[in-house]
């Protein structure tokens, strides 16, 4: 049996495979049908895994910078910046047309749900010990 954060992560996973590969698609269908359909793919799988490490990486740090003044601003500013790097690489690579206009609502969502969830975290944790099930 999966543990409830992996289920949350594969229903996250999924949700965002289907809603940044539909949009990928939508914003580059009227360039090429088949380019946008491989973008659409590539976006929606990229987004798949994303999601469903993201928030295993965000514990992962979180714990790490536990002891740090700045934990939340290095958590969301290594994962907001995994955010940009890697699609902008990736569409790069396979020559999207549309690449800002393509990766932005992943970024801005992933940002927002990393800070979301962080805060969630933070709450958590000062409800008592064992809370955040973080990740050593």
């Amino acid at each position: 049996m999966l543990s409830w954060p992996i289920r949350r992560s594969l229903l996250s996973g999924t949700a965002g495979f289907m809603a940044y590969g539909g949009w990928a698609y939508l914003v580059n269908s009227s360039h090429d049908e088949e380019l946008a359909r491989m973008i659409g793919l590539v976006q929606g799988c990229y987004s798949f895994v994303l999601t469903l490490t993201m928030t295993l990486i965000s514990e992962w740090l979180y714990g790490r910078w536990a002891n740090s003044s700045g934990q939340m601003f290095y958590v969301v500013a290594t994962v907001c910046g995994v955010l940009f790097i890697i699609p902008l690489g990736i569409h790069a690579m396979m020559g999207t047309p549309e690449i800002v206009t393509t990766i932005l609502p992943g970024f801005v969502v992933g940002s927002i749900y990393t800070w979301v969830y962080l805060m969630g975290l933070r709450a958590a944790e000062r409800n008592g010990p064992g809370q955040t099930g973080g990740m050593s």
